[in-house]
């Protein structure tokens, strides 16, 4: 991973974009929608982006760019499409130290600017680096075909909880429970559905309930370590919400880096007593366990899945 992911809070603060014409116009629209204080600056202006000027949603200098005008920015978009001026742009920028990014010149950038999928307040980003952004737009395209519209209002009405469920569960980790088991509950589909009333009352019902301590669980997964991109949706989802995940020693990072950062990891051998016990011992704990067997190991350990 070159590039570290991270989302920047821009709300009301001030943002560069240099240039005019439709990729500046696509980054003034991103920018804008991110509650930023943004500034152009170009020789000549679009008829799109002199109507946001006129609607006094951004202003707009009409000259050349120069050094000075990076500063005391937060954010710079270089998108004249003219490579020295981009350069000059790039270079201002550098020199102290804000965030630039070139449109298609990835090397001339400090960071790159994903495709987006957008479920306000859920916002996803994907980016291939610079190395294809067709590809991420694809990408980009297959996820928002597989997500609902609805995760927008789920995620407004988890918030509006955040705090109530805090004030319940002062652990971590029954916080986490809970909230695991409310967006796989059907109340998630019904505010995603609009039925916010019936929503709202049910939540504190299931906030009551969620009260008493949690049982363990255990599931198995069984994976092909030799074809790991074969692994079901349902087997991605029990190891995400594992608490600790016990696996084989021939199970590699394509199927464990679906289980959370804070998540135990625990290699196993082939004594299935021995396992045995370990897992008991996190079940009385109240913990979630994922069992991932090796295809080549379950004839041994004389497990089935579940």
């Amino acid at each position: 991973m070159r590039h570290y992911p991270t989302f920047m809070d821009i709300e009301g603060r001030p943002c560069l974009v240099v240039g005019s014409g439709a990729a500046a116009l696509a980054k003034v629209r991103l920018l804008q929608r991110a509650g930023a204080d943004v500034t152009i600056v170009a020789p000549r202006f679009d008829a799109d982006i002199r109507a946001l000027g006129k609607r006094g949603e951004v202003a707009l200098v009409h000259r050349a760019f120069r050094d000075s005008d990076v500063q005391d920015h937060v954010l710079v978009h270089a998108a004249s499409g003219i490579a020295e001026l981009d350069e000059a742009v790039a270079s201002a920028a550098k020199a102290l130290n804000i965030p630039v990014n070139v449109v298609d010149r990835a090397a001339l950038s400090s960071f790159v600017m994903p495709a987006i999928v957008d479920r306000g307040p859920l916002v996803i980003g994907i980016t291939s680096g610079g190395a294809s952004p067709v590809l991420a737009r694809r990408v980009r395209a297959e996820i928002e075909m597989l997500l609902p519209h609805g995760l927008g209002k789920l995620a407004q009405f988890a918030q509006s909880f955040r705090s109530a469920v805090r004030a319940t569960f002062a652990d971590f980790e029954t916080r986490l429970r809970f909230w695991e088991n409310f967006f796989d509950s059907p109340l998630a589909e019904a505010v995603m559905d609009g039925k916010d009333h019936q929503a709202r009352a049910d939540m504190l019902a299931l906030v009551n309930r969620a009260q008493h301590p949690a049982a363990g669980e255990v599931q198995f997964v069984q994976v092909d370590p030799a074809e790991a991109d074969l692994l079901t949706l349902r087997d991605v989802r029990r190891i995400a919400r594992a608490d600790v995940v016990f696996h084989d020693g021939n199970i590699g990072a394509a199927v464990l880096d679906h289980a959370r950062r804070d998540a135990a990891r625990i290699e196993v051998s082939g004594d299935a007593g021995n396992t045995g016990d370990l897992m008991a011992a996190q079940l009385r704990a109240g913990k979630r366990v994922v069992r991932v067997l090796a295809l080549t190991q379950i004839k041994h350990a004389g497990l089935g899945t579940g």
